[in-house]
């Protein structure tokens, strides 16, 4: 058995186990709320189910490779977007080459605008990722 992510239409995935591409399609026909656009198989899947008080399961991505192979194939704008977050971020003109900054108004400032602006930088790229396969 072999492990595949399905890209739904909407834009979310599932991941499921197969034999073959044919029966992960298969597999995933009740889960799936759209229209299965691409299908591939992975090399690794790591993912952390958390058990809370309610007794519900959360599954998070915690894996680095699992993530990367996720926004590389699957949410590219995303990843790029993540990629441009980081590399953008940059010291403020304001920020203090010599004082403490930790508790800088002008520093803290400057952090919840580059936390705006990333929240920005993602939230388009999730749109373009729902609407990339919505011909």
């Amino acid at each position: 058995m072999s492990i595949y992510v399905l890209r739904l239409r909407d834009g979310n995935c599932v991941v499921t186990n197969a034999p073959n591409e044919d029966d992960a399609r298969k597999s995933v026909e009740p889960l799936a709320a759209s229209e299965v656009v691409t299908v591939r198989e992975l090399d690794a899947f790591v993912a952390q189910f958390v058990l809370n008080d309610n007794g519900e399961l959360t599954a998070t991505l915690l894996d680095k490779k699992t993530v990367a192979d996720l926004h590389q194939h699957e949410y590219p704008m995303l990843g790029t977007a993540n990629t441009q977050s980081y590399a953008d971020f940059g010291a403020s003109e304001a920020d203090s080459k010599t004082d403490a900054i930790r508790f800088s108004s002008t520093a803290r400032r400057h952090a919840q605008d580059w936390d705006e602006r990333d929240e920005e930088i993602v939230r388009y790229a999730v749109e373009q990722e729902r609407s990339r396969f919505a011909n």
